[in-house]
């Protein structure tokens, strides 16, 4: 695997954008091999919508802040000061599992009781004591940038702008690794205000990371109901663009509902393949916070955590 399981935290845009965590580390990435099947694969799983709202947002999944799923951290570490709507979240500590903490994060509600709120993350993070094969190292990763949502509960938009970096053992060759992922992105969902409810996702931006490279990606009315099929959302599509190429992925979870979660996609306007393993990862769904602890699988960092 190496860190190729960067590309299941990439998302991408139809536009350069300057500025930003996101777009500052996605300007210095090569773009992305578009070209074949095998590239399609890689990067349908990883470039909807969904996929992006949840990748995006990792470490505040882990605080419990996001409304994915419930918070596995120890509240006295990072330590937690509340001043009005707005909480800090600030690391020099090391919590219950014994992961130390680092940087801060500050979450401002839109008003006092709102789940509408702007996250900002100034080179936040933790790292922990892992091993491969009998050898010892620190697993590291951290988010700069800032997550914000905002809107009705019926339909919400939200505008991410996060650099993540990770270092540690490769689980492979157990040699130390270094890489980056980015999404700059902007997207909206609407429906059941309830996580298990039907919602429909639509977002467009650019995600990439310093290995693979950077996409620009769209998804198009997203419809992911867990009730009526909790393998693979129901319909809608993501495009993916890179360097002339175009791929297009189209969710038939509403005719074809697979436990192998399968879609559709062409790849420049070609005969249209049936890929596997594209999973319902809206974060509507019951599984969302499973999705979320693997995506670290590599270092098997978030697995840890979760078993702990």
């Amino acid at each position: 695997m190496h860190f190729r399981w960067l590309a299941i935290v990439a998302a991408s845009g139809l536009w350069v954008g300057c500025g930003g965590e996101a777009d500052k580390a996605l300007n210095g990435y090569k773009k992305a091999s578009l070209s074949s099947k095998a590239d399609v694969e890689q990067w349908a799983a990883t470039s909807s919508a969904p996929n992006v709202y949840v990748a995006a947002n990792q470490v505040a999944l882990l605080l419990g802040l996001t409304g994915i799923g419930s918070g596995t951290q120890d509240t006295s570490c990072p330590a937690q000061k509340k001043d009005g709507t707005t909480t800090t979240f600030t690391g020099g500590c090391t919590d219950e599992n014994g992961d130390e903490w680092f940087g801060s994060m500050e979450r401002k509600l839109e008003k006092e009781g709102s789940e509408n709120a702007t996250l900002t993350y100034k080179d936040f993070g933790f790292h922990q004591t892992t091993s491969c094969s009998g050898k010892s190292g620190k697993t590291k990763i951290l988010f700069a940038g800032t997550a914000s949502v905002k809107g009705a509960d019926t339909k919400q938009e939200f505008d991410l702008d996060i650099r993540m970096d990770v270092s540690g053992l490769d689980e492979d060759s157990c040699v130390e690794r270094t890489d980056s992922g980015a999404w700059s992105y902007q997207g909206t969902y609407e429906g059941s205000s309830e996580l298990t409810g039907r919602r429909t996702w639509n977002g467009s931006g650019r995600i990439g990371t310093s290995e693979l490279g950077v996409v620009e990606v769209e998804t198009k009315a997203e419809v992911v109901d867990p009730s009526e099929c909790g393998d693979e959302a129901l319909s809608g599509t993501t495009t993916i663009k890179s360097d002339g190429h175009t791929a297009v992925i189209t969710y038939d979870g509403a005719t074809d509902c697979d436990e192998s979660s399968t879609v559709k996609s062409s790849l420049d306007g070609g005969a249209s393949v049936e890929l596997e393993g594209v999973s319902c990862t809206s974060a509507t769904g019951p599984a969302i916070s499973a999705w979320g602890l693997g995506l670290l699988g590599a270092l098997g960092l978030m697995r840890r955590r979760a078993r702990r």
